[in-house]
């Protein structure tokens, strides 16, 4: 009897282990265990294909993505208002905003390039960093700067430029409802590159 009792705990202990083992194995074998990365669903973006866009009122025109829609901007009356005009891209719920003025004295235009930069450093606090670069349009007519906004603010991406003589146009892009910056970033990074296309297509006319 002695010796059935001492076989049967043996058996027991063993199969005890085994179980431990697999349990170990499964949760990663402890200290080693990495956590998975946070993800989020995959997107799929539509085709970069583009179009030549201009809108009445507004001495310019440049070149937009087909899934964009290019309309004049309206007051809460419902109003055109002149030489506002926003730039949709739809399947993304987000609006560039461009807004143009004509000055005719260097005074109006200091004003409208210090104007620009009170709108972009009104997103100091939430903003990690606030970068500018120089841009051109491909055929030299059309100069200014890009501020890049990083970090979890209402927009990422100004712009301004002028044909340094009388025309001077702004651009803001928005997104039409609160996000956070990990989760746009892939249709951010997509929209940017089309933004950066309409100002080497941009074209005063």
């Amino acid at each position: 009897m002695t010796h059935r009792f001492y076989s049967d705990n043996k058996s027991f202990i063993h199969f005890s282990l085994i179980v431990l083992a697999i349990a170990m194995a499964a949760c990663g074998g402890g200290e080693n265990y990495v956590p998975k990365p946070k993800g989020f669903p995959r997107m799929e973006f539509p085709a970069k294909k583009y179009t030549t866009a201009a809108q009445p009122g507004v001495p310019y025109q440049f070149e937009i993505p087909t899934y964009c829609v290019l309309k004049q901007d309206t007051g809460s009356e419902g109003q055109v208002r002149k030489g506002w005009n926003n730039l949709v891209f739809t399947p993304f719920n987000a609006t560039l905003h461009l807004t143009y003025y004509k000055f005719d004295s260097w005074a109006f235009y200091d004003s409208l390039v210090q104007d620009t930069r009170k709108l972009v450093n009104k997103h100091l606090q939430k903003a990690d960093d606030i970068l500018e670069e120089p841009v051109s349009s491909e055929n030299g007519k059309a100069k200014g700067l890009v501020f890049r906004i990083e970090g979890n603010t209402a927009t990422n991406y100004n712009f301004y430029l002028t044909d340094s003589s009388s025309h001077f146009v702004r651009g803001a892009l928005y997104f039409n409802a609160k996000t956070e910056q990990d989760s746009i970033a892939p249709i951010y990074q997509f929209m940017k590159s089309d933004i950066e296309h309409l100002i080497r297509t941009f074209n005063w006319k």
